[in-house]
């Protein structure tokens, strides 16, 4: 007799392929497999994989808000720039920066190759935090930031200075390869990717909510008072 927890982890299982699978990402683009190479060339350099369950929540995000001017820190690979890519208007821009020049021109190699106009995905190689210095105060409509980031809670902090009222902070991989709800998990970068998501949901002037999907995506709309 099958215990009720296994059937529980194995139908929880099949929730969660279902929610990776559920999109079909070869009609996103004219080209096809550019997402999936986008990933196999940042796999060669050592970059994990952004999963199509978070990139498709991300996305999602970017099409309910109609969102015009777009941050992504920690670009990686280019296959998240495509997601969010895809789900804009004609008039949006997508800004990724990432400190690695590499990552910068694997970006742009996706996007190239993607056909997507160069005007629409603007590439900075730097460090974030210098960047967001310069840019303007609740200007944008939606920040995207890796929970893997090594100063996470100032990117935080920096993303929710220039999003506007009504914009979203969306923090992928923020499950951390499934430690962040591990009570036994605490390592320097769980507990700070913890302190971070609790610091966060604690905030009144946050609308926040975590879906389990990919790594784990929250979301934090900037509520508007």
């Amino acid at each position: 007799m099958r215990k009720e927890g296994a059937g529980m982890a194995t139908g929880k299982l099949a929730s969660w392929t279902l929610s990776e699978e559920f999109l079909d990402e070869e009609r996103l683009f004219a080209v096809p497999g550019v997402c999936e190479r986008a990933r196999e060339r940042g796999s060669a350099i050592g970059l994990p994989p952004v999963l199509a369950g978070s990139a498709a929540h991300a996305r999602s995000v970017v099409a309910l808000l109609g969102a015009r001017a777009i941050v992504q820190v920690g670009a990686g690979a280019g296959a998240l720039s495509l997601y969010l890519a895809s789900a804009m208007g004609s008039d949006a821009t997508l800004t990724a920066i990432d400190s690695e020049p590499e990552n910068v021109r694997l970006v742009r190699e996706a996007c190239t190759e993607a056909k997507i106009p160069e005007a629409r995905v603007r590439t900075i190689n730097a460090q974030p935090l210098e960047v967001f210095t310069r840019l303007t105060r609740g200007a944008y409509d939606m920040i995207v930031v890796n929970a893997s980031e090594p100063k996470l809670d100032a990117l935080v902090e920096g993303a929710l200075n220039i999003l506007r009222s009504g914009g979203a902070l969306v923090v992928m991989n923020v499950m951390h390869h499934d430690r962040l709800g591990d009570p036994a998990a605490n390592d320097p970068q769980t507990t700070r990717i913890r302190e971070v998501v609790t610091g966060l949901n604690e905030r009144e002037d946050l609308v926040v909510s975590m879906s389990p999907a990919g790594d784990g995506v929250l979301t934090a709309v900037k509520a508007r008072l």
